[in-house]
């Protein structure tokens, strides 16, 4: 059962940013829904990260429902020489996790703080091989199924939207009619949305886990939406078993003293998280960390 909380319905600027997607037809991806589809194997896979990144940010998914990206094939280098996609990288994680997503290539997703991913319909549909979502049409096509399945959603939805149109200088007789929504319905809204695309979802779970597991087991690199060729596998449940740290990303190589402070804080902050052993090298060692591991590059 969705509850209220989960959606985050005390939090505005949260609910906001849910109906964003919702109003864009994305789908979204759950830790429990899809545990339901593949199961609950771990895999081993790839994470790399900057040192603030360790401080600020990997406590917060360690454990937890929250997913990360990671990937195990790389064909470019650029993953597998230790840098990284939104930061300079400098340190690269062997995690285990649980799978949400598995894509062949970067999978553009949204975030949101119940441990959900959010997926455009296109991405989702190049996943799976349904050319039904692609192109602009793929969002009516998976909104019109969800319409199907809840037979209120598209009076709530349409509601919604036409809200949001009202000006201050429009009659009474509109703003009576379409009256801005309460935080109380939209989270009905996103509930009501949620509720009906876990259930397409499951209709669609021999598609999706053959799929999945297909791109897990067989890493295809379309390189696409990234111009890193990579495969991006959205992993919850992260736990980190061996670190290797970059010298020549994260070190000064005119300045030794200040390189050999930054590696003390870079392991002191990894050790309450690894299981494993904790590895320094230069770049070029990257490749054989990943391989040695099951990786491909």
């Amino acid at each position: 059962m969705i509850k209220l909380k989960d959606l985050l319905f005390e939090k505005v600027a949260h609910t906001k940013k849910s109906l964003e997607w919702v109003s864009m037809d994305y789908i979204p991806m759950s830790p429990k829904t899809m545990k339901q589809i593949l199961g609950d194997t771990p895999i081993t896979v790839f994470h790399n990260l900057n040192p603030d990144s360790i401080k600020n940010k990997l406590p917060k998914v360690i454990k937890k429902k929250k997913s990360i990206s990671t990937y195990n094939h790389d064909t470019e280098g650029h993953l597998s020489s230790g840098g990284g996609v939104q930061t300079d990288g400098g340190v690269v994680l062997e995690v285990e996790g649980k799978v949400l997503v598995a894509g062949t290539e970067d999978l553009a997703s949204v975030p949101d703080e119940s441990g959900r991913r959010w997926l455009a319909p296109s991405i989702f549909g190049k996943i799976v091989g349904m050319k039904q979502f692609e192109g602009g049409g793929g969002g009516i096509y998976y909104r019109k199924h969800l319409y199907n399945i809840d037979k209120k959603l598209e009076d709530i939805l349409f509601k919604y939207k036409t809200s949001l149109l009202i000006a201050p200088t429009d009659s009474k007789e509109d703003t009576d009619r379409f009256p801005p929504y309460t935080n109380k319905q939209k989270a009905d809204l996103i509930k009501r949305w949620v509720k009906a695309s876990n259930k397409f979802l499951l209709k669609m779970k021999k598609k999706i886990k053959d799929s999945f597991e297909d791109n897990i087991n067989n890493p295809k690199i379309t390189k696409f939406m990234s111009k890193y060729g990579y495969n991006e596998l959205l992993v919850y449940d992260v736990k980190v078993k061996d670190a290797y740290i970059v010298l020549d990303i994260v070190g000064d190589p005119n300045d030794y003293e200040a390189t050999e402070k930054t590696i003390k804080e870079i392991q002191k902050d990894l050790k309450p998280f690894v299981k494993g052993k904790i590895y320094q090298g230069f770049s070029d060692g990257v490749k054989k960390f990943v391989k040695q591991r099951g990786g491909k590059v």
